[in-house]
Formats: structure tokens, C-alpha cells, sequence
């Protein structure tokens, strides 16, 4: 870039020092148009163009860019990164302060250190190394105290120890580490496993509540992932491998009845299982045995009680989520429907008998023991998208104001 802007010089008449064509070209980030427009308009006041000029017209008329956090990290990474100004340095790490400390952190190990000329061993590489990972440490607890407590006054502290401190230590060559590595800095990873680690979070938030409510279960939910987990896919995945397609999608099925896991929790549980360099849960189990399972679940999906979690404590918890419903994977009580089917029908005659009798005590309702027998929904497709309203009470309510309105009027118009 400083060749042509020396060539467009010398075509303009104009008398320009190469160092300082260089420096124009460093500065401007590559931004050839600036460097065009600031030579433009130096040339309308001198024809002969020094370093000092340059440099005191880009600090004068410096405009605020937008560097990408590559560029900052591999200026404070850079072999000469040593001779930065350390105002300079807080600008680069100031330019994201969200991202250059997670691209820093990334690739920190990658760095050869320019001051370390003969270490055979990498013993003082190490060293250096180790001091870099101290200092990112200490400034991931001064970023608690900036995000949680709001203590901003530290953030020219978290800068110097996240950013300043390994690159000042580490600064030199980049490395690859690995075979077939490309040779550049990486993007941060900690965003992408940040994600990961909440999807699993609410992933298996999901899974113990539906344990929970299938009565078969009252542990917390670290203890499920730590203790529990590998027994529940053991059991699920075992009989698929070793019985008949028929057995095993049996008794399978009965499994996540009996637990009240749904399919979703099911393909949940096989998502959390998957770690690098280990088997899949489902390695060995054939596609046609997936398929009845499936298949088989599907089937029975329309004959399962619906229950309401919203009463069960959840351990450390103190108020049970609102608007959470789990599935009880159990198949009806034919017993249960026709109860509930006689409630029902009882609950509708004494509303059309007890239209007229407004001031008559109304029996009260078991709310927890009809919730722990379960309400068995009609299950509609998610397409349609449209909600029935439960009926019982408020239905019941509404048609009993109406009904005594309705005999108070007749009887006026008798007499």
C-alpha cells in the first residue's frame, strides 16, 4: 500500500518521506480512500510531506474506526507488540471488551514468547504460560464483581489482567498445536459452550420435573445428572440392543411410563449423553427397532393422563414453576374415566337443580385429590393451535347466574 501511495505522490508532484507513507498506510488499518483523503488535503498547505506532518495530522483528525477484535488481539500479540505505548494497549483491549479477552484466552497457549531465546525444554514458555493463565483467572473474579455488584471503578483492572498481562508476557510467533490446525486465531469457545450448557441446563430442568411428577422420583436435579443419568440410559437403551425388536420396544415403553418420560425427554437425555471421544447411547440399535419405538410410543400417546406439576416442591426451590405441566405416562384407569365422567354428570344435574336456590352452601371441591388423579385431556394437533376451556366450575358458575336471573325475570312477568 505504501508503494502506490508513493507512486500516486510522485504523479501529484508531491514530495513524500517513504517512512512516512508507511506510517499512513499502518494507521489507516488499510483504508486506502483515508489515506488518499489525507494526503489530498495536506497537499493544499505543503508539497513537501514529512513523518512528524503525518503523524500529527492523523492525531489531529483521527476518526473513530471500527477495528475488529482480530485485529486487536494480533496487534498486542504481534513480535513487536513490546514497543506498544501502554495507552495504546488499553485502546486495543478496549476496542471489544467483551470479545478480545475471550479471543486472548483462546489462543494465548498458541504464542511463542519473543523474549524467551533459548528454551530447549519450553520450561520457561511454560512459565510464562502459567503466569498469563493466573492473570486471566484473577480477571474472571474482578469480572464477577463488574457484573454482578456493578463495580465498574475495576474495569480498567480487568483490562490490564484479561488482555495487557498475556499478551505483554506471550506476545511473538503464532503456532499451530495440532495437526491440520490452521494457523490463525480462533474464535472464542466459551460463547458456544456457554449456549450449550444452558440448552442442557433447560433440557434437563424439563426431564426432572417430568420425574417428579411421576412419583417415582424426588431427588434434585444435580443428582439426577450426576447419579441418575446413566441408569435411566442404560435401561432405555440395553433392552434395544440385546432383546427382540417386539421385547425390547415393550418394555421400553413401560420404562417411560412408569418414569413419565416423554419422547422429547427421551431424545433429550440421549442429546446430554453425547461427549467427545466417547460411544452414542444408540450406537448398535437398528433403525427398524428406533422405528417401532417410535412408532409404538405414538400409538399410545392419546391414552396417557395429562397431570399438573404446579403442586409439586421442587428441591431448592422454595415455589414450584407456574405454568408447568408434565406428562404422566401411565395408562387410563377405566375406573378413573368413569368417575370422573359421573362427577361431571352429577356436578351438570345440580346445576340445572340449583338454578333458583342462590343462597344454598355449595359442597367444596378436593382440588389436590382430583389433581392427583389426573384430567385426562383431548389431545388436538398442533396445527390447529386452538385451546378448550376446562369444564367444571366456571362453566357451572356462569350458567348458574344466569339461570337465577333468567327465573327472577319469568316469575315477574306470571304475577
Amino acid at each position: 500500500m505504501a508503494k502506490r501511495l508513493a507512486q500516486v505522490a510522485k504523479t501529484e508532484g508531491l514530495q513524500v518521506n517513504e517512512v512516512a507513507l508507511e506510517e499512513l498506510a499502518s494507521r489507516v488499518n488499510g483504508d486506502m480512500r483515508m489515506a488518499l483523503n489525507q494526503l489530498q488535503y495536506m497537499s493544499l498547505s505543503m508539497r513537501e510531506i514529512k513523518y512528524d506532518d503525518i503523524r500529527q495530522r492523523l492525531l489531529n483528525s483521527s476518526k473513530d474506526e471500527d477495528m475488529s477484535p482480530f485485529t486487536a488481539v494480533q496487534k498486542l500479540f504481534d513480535y513487536n507488540g513490546g514497543n506498544l505505548r501502554m495507552d495504546e494497549r488499553f485502546d486495543l483491549s478496549t476496542s471489544d471488551p467483551d470479545l478480545v479477552p475471550l479471543i486472548i484466552q483462546e489462543n494465548y497457549i498458541n504464542y511463542r514468547p519473543s523474549s524467551v531465546k533459548k528454551d530447549e525444554n519450553g520450561v520457561q514458555r511454560m512459565n510464562l504460560i502459567a503466569r498469563a493463565a493466573d492473570s486471566i483467572a484473577n480477571a474472571d473474579l474482578i469480572n464477577v464483581q463488574i457484573r454482578r455488584y456493578q463495580k465498574w471503578q475495576l474495569f480498567p483492572s480487568s483490562t490490564l489482567q484479561s488482555s495487557i498481562i498475556p499478551a505483554a508476557l506471550l506476545h511473538g510467533s503464532r503456532e499451530t498445536l495440532e495437526q491440520g490446525e490452521r494457523n490463525f486465531n480462533r474464535f472464542g469457545g466459551w460463547l458456544g459452550k456457554n449456549s450449550t450448557m444452558g440448552k442442557n441446563y433447560r433440557l434437563l430442568d424439563d426431564v426432572h420435573v417430568h420425574l417428579l411428577s411421576s412419583l417415582q422420583f424426588n431427588l434434585g436435579r444435580r443428582t439426577l445428572c450426576l447419579e441418575y443419568l446413566s441408569l435411566l440410559l442404560k435401561h432405555m437403551t440395553d433392552p434395544l440392543k440385546t432383546l427382540t425388536k417386539d421385547e425390547a420396544v415393550e418394555k421400553v415403553v413401560e420404562f417411560m411410563d412408569e418414569y413419565s418420560i416423554s419422547q422429547e425427554d427421551f431424545e433429550s437425555l440421549m442429546a446430554m449423553s453425547k461427549f467427545q471421544g466417547r460411544p452414542n447411547p444408540l450406537d448398535g440399535v437398528p433403525p427398524a427397532v428406533k422405528a417401532a419405538l417410535t412408532k409404538a410410543y405414538n400409538k399410545g400417546s392419546k391414552s396417557r393422563v395429562i397431570r399438573s406439576a404446579d403442586l409439586i416442591t421442587l428441591p431448592g426451590i422454595k415455589k414450584a414453576p407456574k405454568k408447568r405441566v408434565a406428562a404422566m405416562l401411565e395408562p387410563i384407569d377405566d375406573g378413573v374415566v368413569a368417575d370422573a365422567d359421573v362427577a361431571q354428570n352429577d356436578e351438570n344435574n345440580s346445576d340445572a337443580e340449583d338454578l333458583g336456590d342462590g343462597d344454598e352452601e355449595k359442597p367444596k371441591v378436593d382440588i389436590e385429590s382430583l389433581s392427583s388423579k389426573g384430567i385426562q385431556l383431548q389431545m388436538e394437533s398442533k396445527a390447529t393451535g386452538t385451546k378448550r376451556a376446562p369444564a367444571g366450575r366456571g362453566r357451572g358458575g356462569g350458567s348458574r347466574g344466569g339461570g337465577a336471573g333468567a327465573g327472577a325475570s319469568s316469575s315477574k312477568r306470571k304475577r
